[in-house]
């Protein structure tokens, strides 16, 4: 695939990065919380150059989960490029205690992917029209992870769960624990 990946500067990024190359991906490092405005002018590069497609999480490195950030709108309003969403799941996954539940897949597990339909963000879009595709892409992308997720029997992904908020409650939970004892 001739692509670029967005990825975190951060060690998980860069491991993830490192992983995606054996894909062939190449990493664009960057984040809407660190580095986004490198990551806009090379992701605009890339696009307008028309040779490789980018690669990007809607939901941002700190969430809330399930929730589409406005990245990959930008990106497709300022070029003129498709998104396209993609979702998949796996029969045998170990899922991260993170805020995202991120899912890794195990080997030999059977892997259900969806590729939706191209979705065009209007160069000349308003607010309430930007926002409009951004709800009809997030609705999509939740039911479609939430309906193969639960083909395999997994736990749902909480949506709009922070990874603040999720720390804070593994904290609680480990206290309430300790008083327990």
């Amino acid at each position: 695939m001739r692509a670029f990946a967005v990825a975190s500067q951060h060690r998980d990024g860069r491991i993830m990065a490192h992983v995606q190359r054996l894909f062939g991906l190449r990493p664009l490092y960057g984040s809407t919380s660190h580095g986004g405005l490198s990551v806009l002018r090379g992701g605009l590069r890339v696009l307008m150059d028309g040779r490789y497609s980018m690669c990007i999480s809607p939901d941002g490195p700190g969430g809330p989960s399930l929730r589409v950030q406005d990245g990959a709108l930008y990106f497709s309003k300022m070029t003129g490029a498709p998104i396209i969403p993609v979702c998949f799941s796996s029969s045998r996954a170990k899922f991260i205690n993170r805020w995202d539940r991120y899912l890794i897949t195990k080997p030999f597990s059977r892997v259900n992917c969806i590729v939706g339909k191209p979705i065009f963000v209007p160069r000349r879009a308003t607010d309430a029209e930007f926002e409009s595709v951004r709800a009809e892409l997030e609705d999509y992308m939740v039911h479609t992870v939430h309906t193969m997720d639960s083909v395999f029997g997994h736990k749902m992904v909480e949506q709009d769960l922070t990874a603040s908020e999720f720390k804070r409650k593994l904290r609680e939970e480990r206290a309430a624990k300790k008083l327990e004892k």
